[in-house]
């Protein structure tokens, strides 16, 4: 009897759940994945009866092992062998997710003459069909989808939370999943045109150019910027417009507490022109924040010091980058002025298609953190309610519960002092594992269990690690230059309170919450993700040197130390 194997790999997952997270942040994911994919499924033409068949691994997609985010890899290759032409998807899969290694999956599936000819080619040529008129409207079925979704969702975000019961309050969170997180197969879509044209691009520019590296290309014939660098733009008006009024700019550099300057701002200058943009920023972009898919990390609405603390430091750097990126000067291929006309056509092509679906993603991108930020809410809403009942110690603890014993406690009325019993486990447990480091890979035949005492038990025999002279990693944008040398701001996790400006930051990962200071960057060192991660997307359009997949990073790297970045070879040297 051979023993199930089983990949597990957070290469790229950890861009939206950096480090250990809690099992509600968790449960609630994991059912969105579940739900999600089944309609992309069946968007993409995938029959119910494979569906059926494979449905054990919708609820799979990802895994909870030492309280952190992983994608059940195996699990992943299904779904994708369900679309046509999976050799090629598959290689551009593994490239979007920025995994380590492939890894040859097969569905062992034998079919006769007949199936072959005239049921499963037949079917395939549909889905293909299916799959490239998705393609061809898919600005028409984003814009449509994100009317939609702006409609339904300001519609329920008016709803006052505190008005409703537990009942009330739980029927709110699956209204949220029915109306907005299920129907987010049009961005899913949208994700694997990404990966198909980006992947195309790819393919191209190695055959036809000699290029091994297309990301660096995506933008040197666009002039326009992401949506995803719209906080980080408005960000910088503020800082001028607070530059531009010296009473207000005084308030700045004299009180020390970010508090207090919000409420000077709020009660003296309730309509000056700085209050209201800080106020319509914290509307617009309350939810945008670091770790901004964490269900227990505080949105910039609740705590907006922590704004104040960025502009802060912002207004007190003198040399702020005005923001003007898009007039900087692109890299054109070496090679491209000598094709003839047709591959130039081809490879305009491809490349605006792969820049026009990773616009489009960074669009939706930003509705999903409202569907967490309002999640947050329901579920701080429904954690005073339990503290209020004696059900738990602090309406926090509901972060340590999971989406099933809350929605199972609110049916029954049953299990409070169970409910107090697990939220204070888990509170200890997620404390033990942030001390804990875990590969961005696991490959087992064990279970979560088992996985995580083997983790458990090396956490406790461990010795020194020796300190390599160099760190390796993969070049994701590269200006016109070979390499640069500065000074370094390690920072596994944001803080507003630090000096950005002229750093070179390395950190576990980005997600869109950082883009704010990015602006203020030399350049980039990240740990976790690929070449269509945040980070090196947004390095590349801010043309910013990054270098990505750079494992332990901030455990060698030392604050303050300077280094030079590698931007031929990848590497960085202390």
């Amino acid at each position: 009897m051979t023993m199930k194997k089983y990949i597990f790999d957070n290469s790229n997952i950890a861009e939206s759940y950096s480090g250990v997270t809690t099992p509600l942040t968790y449960s609630f994911a994991r059912y969105a994945y579940q739900e999600v994919y089944k309609h992309f499924c069946r968007m993409m033409g995938v029959g119910r009866r494979t569906i059926n068949q494979h449905k054990e691994i919708f609820p799979r997609m990802v895994a909870f092992i030492g309280y952190r985010m992983y994608y059940d890899l195996i699990n992943w290759y299904t779904l994708v062998s369900f679309l046509p032409g999976y050799k090629f998807n598959r290689e551009f899969f593994e490239k979007m997710l920025g995994v380590q290694k492939d890894y040859n999956y097969s569905r062992d599936e034998k079919s006769s003459f007949f199936q072959k000819y005239f049921i499963i080619l037949p079917r395939l040529l549909f889905q293909t069909i299916g799959i490239l008129f998705s393609f061809i409207f898919m600005g028409y079925l984003v814009r449509r989808f994100n009317k939609r979704f702006d409609r339904i969702f300001s519609r329920i975000g008016a709803i006052k939370l505190h008005d409703l019961d537990l009942k009330q309050l739980e029927g709110l969170y699956l209204r949220l999943h029915e109306d907005l997180t299920a129907q987010w197969r049009i961005p899913i879509t949208n994700d694997f045109a990404v990966m198909v044209s980006a992947g195309m691009a790819d393919n191209l520019f190695r055959k036809w150019l000699n290029e091994p590296n297309v990301y660096s290309y995506l933008y040197f014939k666009s002039h326009n910027s992401l949506i995803s660098l719209d906080p980080g733009l408005q960000i910088l008006e503020i800082v001028t417009l607070i530059k531009d009024n010296l009473l207000i700019l005084k308030i700045f550099e004299r009180e020390q507490s970010p508090s207090s300057i919000f409420n000077i701002l709020k009660k003296d200058f309730t309509n000056h022109c700085v209050t209201n943009a800080i106020l319509r920023y914290l509307e617009k972009f309350g939810s945008r924040t670091p770790n901004e898919l964490k269900l227990e990390t505080a949105t910039l609405s609740e705590k907006p010091e922590v704004f104040i603390e960025l502009l802060k430091n912002l207004v007190n750097n003198r040399n702020v980058n005005n923001g003007d990126f898009t007039k900087k000067e692109r890299n054109e291929p070496k090679k491209y002025n000598t094709l003839n006309t047709i591959k130039k056509i081809i490879i305009d092509f491809s490349l605006s298609w792969a820049r026009k679906s990773i616009e489009r993603r960074e669009e939706t991108r930003f509705r999903r953190a409202l569907i967490f930020g309002y999640a947050r809410k329901i579920f701080l809403t429904m954690g005073q309610k339990f503290y209020q009942d004696g059900i738990l110690d602090s309406c926090n603890d509901i972060f340590y519960l999971t989406t099933d014993e809350i929605s199972e406690f609110i049916r029954n009325g049953e299990m409070g002092a169970v409910l107090t019993d697990m939220a204070h486990y888990r509170k200890k447990e997620f404390e033990y594992w942030q001390s804990v480091e875990l590969p961005r890979r696991i490959e087992t035949s064990t279970s979560i269990v088992e996985i995580e005492d083997e983790f458990k038990e090396k956490n406790r025999s461990q010795g020194t690690t020796i300190q390599p002279n160099v760190l390796k990693g993969i070049v994701a944008s590269r200006p016109k230059i070979n390499s640069i040398f500065g000074m370094v701001l390690v920072l596994p996790e944001f803080n507003p309170s630090v000096n950005f400006e002229g750093k070179i930051l390395v950190t576990k990962q980005t997600d869109p919450g950082w883009t704010i200071i990015f602006p203020l960057l030399k350049g980039l060192i990240v740990e976790r993700g690929g070449m269509l991660s945040h980070a090196a997307i947004v390095a590349r359009e801010l043309n910013i040197p990054c270098i990505v997949g750079v494992d332990n990073a901030t455990t060698f790297i030392k604050d303050g130390s300077h280094i030079q970045m590698d931007l031929d070879k990848g590497e960085i040297h202390a």
